[in-house]
């Protein structure tokens, strides 16, 4: 599925079922054009986001800092992460990007250190996996889970390179790895002990690190990766509202909907008919 105007083109993944054999997927892609006056984003979608651009400079604030994403640099986002982005003022930044997920995405994320620094300079030699990526999704040809797993796995094995003296020098963050279960199984009824457990952690200093680290609490977290989940299936699946509210860990149909109107501002079926149209 493509949606396009004239400053930004979206590419959504067929759904297929053979993508839960491979470890890396992209869900949607795009590019845009970004111009200084345009709002910058800062929604959260729950999602990891690699962005390469291609001319112009953008802005990127994490927290109180603000970097600067220039020609052939690759930014790296955790959208569950309080974030910013926009072009500069300059001239209009143009990039293209990709919302991936896997397995050990998270871990590597901290590993290599983009939670503080979510620039990598000089990769000019991914910005072909980004294309080839996108001609993927755009396409929806057969094979298209197989080819974008490999060229993931290659802009993630670049993107290593260019951090290599980050990794083992980051210490193995256990909200990393508490991230990675949630979102391995969403549809479980998840309870803080649970939680603790995973982490080896007390409750009360889970609360404290998880909010510190990702800004709001473990539950709240949570209910945000659920609906951009749910979102996402929203959009690009014909599934009954009630299925996709059971995958996303909600067997009351009364609950998901009251949710998922409180992160997007309408209710599951609204949001399908308006985004359809």
């Amino acid at each position: 599925m493509t949606t396009t105007t004239e400053d930004y083109k979206i590419y959504f993944a067929s759904e297929q079922g053979s993508d839960a054999v491979w470890p890396y997927s992209v869900p949607v892609g795009g590019r845009t054009l970004a111009h200084h006056n345009s709002d910058m984003v800062r929604r959260n979608y729950n999602e990891h986001v690699l962005i390469y651009t291609l001319s112009g400079e953008g802005h990127v604030d994490i927290g109180d800092t603000r970097f600067l994403a220039k020609s052939e640099t690759l930014t790296w986002i955790d959208t569950a992460r309080a974030y910013a982005h926009g072009a500069g003022t300059t001239a209009p930044w143009r990039y293209v990007w990709l919302s991936i997920s896997g397995h050990g995405i998270d871990r590597l994320f901290d590993r290599l250190g983009f939670a503080s620094n979510p620039i990598a300079p000089k990769l000019a030699s991914v910005a072909g996996c980004f294309e080839n990526i996108l001609h993927e999704l755009s396409a929806e040809a057969v094979g298209e889970s197989a080819k974008i797993n490999a060229e993931v796995a290659q802009i993630l094995a670049a993107l290593s390179a260019s951090r290599h003296a980050a990794i083992g020098s980051v210490k193995d963050e256990p909200m990393a790895e508490l991230k990675s279960h949630l979102r391995r199984d969403l549809q479980k009824a998840w309870r803080i002990p649970d939680l603790a457990q995973i982490t080896g952690l007390s409750h009360s200093q889970l609360f404290r690190r998880f909010r510190d680290e990702a800004g709001v609490s473990p539950i709240v977290w949570l209910r945000r990766e659920r609906m951009a989940v749910a979102a996402y299936l929203l959009r690009s699946t014909d599934e009954r509202v009630a299925q996709i509210a059971i995958r996303c860990g909600y067997p009351d149909p009364f609950h998901f909907s009251r949710d998922f109107k409180l992160e997007q501002g309408c209710a599951p079926r609204n949001y399908r008919s308006k985004y359809r149209a």
